[in-house]
């Protein structure tokens, strides 16, 4: 008669012990790696800000329309599209010839081509500091602009010194200079210009 023997349990406890402490420190390592892959919230990219702030533009909104039925399987749209509302959102391509050294004004003009819109005549208040903004030669690195947005141009071609202002009445593009601004906030400049240190009065600080 045969008989099963009966082994010991002793050993049981110490190995599901053992084999717990090791799964704790698995997880441990775990949890340590995915801390250290995280990226520090100092590290995080900054939210995009607008270049400029600009006023307020009115801007034609179209009315319903329904679509049009072209022969037999065609609908169109009847809608006019954006840049046909607003000419200020048509999409341009900026390219002014290496060999030619324009002015300000010059690539201005040559952005304002077949837009509808054209610069102001610079007269009347601040028209010599426009005169001055027109004169300026135009950066290197504005030879090439777009694809653009005509208003977009505009702003980048006068700088952040400037209000870019549009007379829709008589289609003209104006710029009118932005508040008084001081490297050292106590020294009087002229409005729209940007002071450097360079540039102050003896004692001016």
């Amino acid at each position: 008669m045969f008989c099963s023997r009966t082994l010991p349990l002793v050993a049981a406890p110490a190995a599901a012990t053992l084999a717990f402490s090791l799964a704790v420190i698995t997880l441990s390592g775990c949890v340590s790696s995915l801390n250290r892959d995280d990226p520090p919230a100092s590290m995080a990219s900054p939210p995009t800000l607008p270049l400029f702030s600009e006023r307020q533009r009115l801007v034609l909104r179209p009315e319903p329309s329904a679509p049009v039925r072209y022969g037999r399987y065609t609908l169109a749209n009847t809608a006019p599209r954006a840049e046909q509302l607003d000419l200020l959102s048509q999409v341009i391509d900026l390219r002014m010839p290496e060999t030619l050294t324009p002015t300000v004004q010059e690539a201005m003009t040559y952005a304002l081509r077949r837009s509808g819109y054209r610069l102001c005549p610079g007269a009347g208040s601040g028209a010599e500091d426009v005169q001055r903004l027109y004169a300026h030669p135009l950066p290197a690195s504005q030879y090439h602009l777009g694809p653009i947005t005509l208003h977009n141009a505009m702003r980048v071609l006068a700088g952040p010194a400037w209000h870019v202002e549009v007379d829709e009445k008589a289609r003209q593009i104006c710029f009118v200079a932005r508040d008084r601004v001081s490297a050292h906030g106590s020294g009087g400049v002229a409005s729209g210009t940007l002071t450097s240190p360079a540039a102050l009065p003896p004692g001016g600080e």
